[in-house]
């Protein structure tokens, strides 16, 4: 690793973690998850999907997907609490011993929120080209509606209406198939009740990410979405001019992060693209590009030997970038795949508090199908990071952990579950976050050694 900050600290070992709890989700696990309050009991519950996601589309057809019908048909939404009690189940679990399920995508196919307003929560959910609203503390069906095409996988929700009317359903395709961009990635909005409050349309550069946020204060969201704002009557607002040479059919925004970037109080926006990664502010000025290869998502914190904030970029299949609020490059690792994808609060007290969950994968397989070797696992075991790119190995493993055998038919093993996922969240509200690392058998949930201090 090459670093251009020549007065670094020595690294601080962040220290090992508890196991506070664990459970099995064998019988309904699935990669497609959600915490959230969803009974209104004041605790977070998990959400698990079974699904192709956006492989379940007839866009996607390849052989090297290694989807077959059963995978096709495959749906079922599981809530479950954090002590491993299912609180509800919805559709069929999937029961094909030694073949785990194929799925791509969809980690936005379920929101949660109180969409009508009535104090209650609601869980969405793309099931069977239909967008349904269930009941959160029961998994009562109590709307749907037939979407008009068979890939929709990401749901936002926003307040673009008026407050008594309820709250409006965003609903975004995620292939390349619009006119006349490529990337627009058509949305569809829909009302509280299902009817339609702006049709399918589609937004250059939308790629796979979009954030409904009030930021000019008049009680309406606006749209980011792409490389464009837009108001809540989904008219442009601004968007980023990357000058003459930028390929507007083809480039898109893969993530869209709001953040801090560079210490003047404000919020800025980070855009992790196709093409390279960029800072804008909320007037869509461009702030800094550096480049990349093809930029997946970024995370940031307060990481730096001072606390100062660091960026980490993640590419998709070529390592990891450490870069500053300014878009210097700091360091870059491809010794290593996967993303860094959320800060941690690890401790209390003057010195280092805050490092990074790193969640590993391994690099597409073409030759397909093959055996999956479950001693893999050791190596796809979650990691903290800090800001200079350095691993420590803090979550105690155990050899039951070990991921199973399985017939790996997709040239992306871990779209067979063959990988550990993580969400980062603090459960008991005294500071510190709690790491939740899931796979489709097991859900594990380590705490920080300073916890109920």
């Amino acid at each position: 690793m090459k670093s251009t900050d020549h007065e670094r600290q020595a690294p601080v070992t962040p220290q090992s973690a508890r196991l506070r709890n664990q459970f099995s989700v064998e019988a309904f696990g699935g990669g497609i998850l959600k915490l959230a309050d969803i009974d209104g009991d004041g605790e977070p519950e998990l959400l698990i999907l079974q699904s192709a996601g956006q492989l379940r589309c007839a866009f996607y057809t390849a052989p090297r997907l290694g989807l077959d019908e059963c995978d096709r048909a495959l749906y079922c939404l599981t809530a479950v609490r954090l002590d491993g009690t299912v609180l509800w189940q919805d559709g069929t679990p999937y029961d094909r011993p030694g073949i785990p399920f194929s799925s791509h995508g969809g980690s936005q196919m379920v929101a949660v929120d109180d969409i009508d307003g009535d104090g209650q929560t609601e869980v969405l959910i793309i099931r069977n080209e239909h967008l349904v609203i269930l009941e959160g503390r029961t998994g009562k069906e109590q709307a749907s509606v037939a979407l008009p095409a068979d890939n929709y996988a990401t749901i936002n929700t926003a307040q673009f209406g008026p407050p008594e009317k309820g709250r409006q359903i965003l609903v975004k395709v995620n292939d390349q198939a619009y006119e006349p961009w490529e990337y627009s990635n058509p949305t569809i909005v829909y009302n509280a009740d299902l009817s339609v409050y702006r049709e399918p349309f589609g937004i250059r550069g939308a790629g796979h990410n979009m954030i409904a946020r009030d930021f000019n204060g008049d009680g309406r969201d606006e749209l980011l979405i792409g490389y464009s704002l837009l108001d809540h009557e989904l008219n442009e607002i601004w968007s980023i001019d990357f000058g003459p040479d930028f390929d507007y059919v083809k480039e898109h925004a893969d993530e869209i992060a709001l953040a801090e970037v560079n210490d003047d109080g404000e919020m800025e926006i980070r855009y992790s693209g196709s093409k390279d990664f960029v800072a804008s502010d909320l007037q869509g000025n461009l702030l800094w590009s550096t480049e990349a290869g093809h930029s997946q998502n970024s995370v940031q914190g307060p990481w730096g030997p001072g606390g100062e904030v660091r960026i980490i970029m993640n590419e998709k299949n070529q390592g990891l970038n450490g870069i500053s609020t300014t878009g210097e490059h700091l360091w870059n690792r491809t010794d290593i795949n996967g993303y860094a994808r959320r800060d941690v609060c690890w401790a209390r007290g003057d010195g280092q508090t805050h490092w990074v969950i790193f969640q590993a994968q391994r690099k597409p397989t073409l030759d397909l199908p093959y055996e999956s070797d479950p001693a893999w696992s050791r190596d796809l075991w979650p990691r903290l990071m800090d800001g200079d790119g350095q691993l420590y190995d803090v979550f105690p493993w155990d050899e039951s952990y070990t991921l199973p055998q399985g017939t790996i038919r997709c040239h992306r093993s871990y779209d067979a579950g063959y990988v550990y996922q993580t969400i980062v969240a603090d459960l008991d509200g005294d500071g510190l976050d709690e790491v939740l690392v899931i796979s489709r058998q097991w859900v594990w949930i380590f705490e920080s050694p300073e916890a109920g201090e």
